[in-house]
């Protein structure tokens, strides 16, 4: 019997350690292909959180709705010469044996000039419960919206695309925030920073 109990606890841990080890490769791979894409992009990449992303976005929706924000593997710099960061987004939502761990693939980017708030959430996101409840006052093409609703259409326009993901548009003051939830491993926030761009050509027609 002892002997049965020490073969199990031995498979218990090699089986533990294959895992860290897998998921150390992943994570390794992850950051090595960010690495790449940002190098492509221009940008720069860190895999730590060094801008203290909780705090610097604490009052966005996605941010502070759940419980232990964390960021990590940012890419940071300029495009179209305004401030942009990405990043690997987790919290969790919920309480006790309920609690969830949300994923989501997140862009930001600072403006030259406040434009108002609005908050344009996603309908099919179904991760952002949680997070995002009870906040639309209105539902605008596939967002539930709240805030300034004249930018609504603007920015719509200007993430269509993206618009086979379910993407959510978040802004305050002069920082637009874009995320995508995280539904498959390999998914990353590379084609979120596509966005970026068409983004801030709209904003720049509309308000200069």
């Amino acid at each position: 019997m002892q002997d049965i109990f020490t073969l199990l606890l031995i498979g218990v841990l090699i089986a533990s350690v294959i895992s860290f080890v897998v998921m150390g490769l992943r994570q390794l791979c992850r950051t090595n292909s960010l690495t790449r894409k940002a190098h492509e992009m221009d940008l720069k990449f860190s895999s730590s959180d060094h801008f203290d992303v909780p705090r610097r976005y604490g009052d966005f929706f996605l941010v502070s709705g759940g419980h232990g924000p964390r960021a990590s593997n940012v890419t940071y710099g300029h495009i179209l010469g305004a401030p942009v960061r990405a990043f690997d987004f987790r919290c969790e939502v919920g309480h006790a044996t309920r609690r969830v761990t949300r994923h989501y693939a997140v862009v930001a980017l600072k403006l030259r000039s406040a434009i108002g708030n609005l908050v344009m959430h996603h309908v099919d996101d179904a991760q952002g419960r949680g997070l995002f409840d009870g906040m639309g006052d209105r539902t605008i093409e596939s967002w539930s919206c709240r805030g300034d609703l004249n930018l609504a259409p603007l920015l719509a326009e200007a993430c269509g695309v993206l618009a086979d993901q379910i993407i959510s548009v978040e802004v305050r003051q002069d920082i637009i925030m874009l995320s995508v939830p995280i539904e498959k491993r390999r998914q990353d926030y590379t084609a979120l920073l596509a966005c970026a761009e068409p983004v801030l050509k709209s904003i720049e027609n509309c308000y200069t």
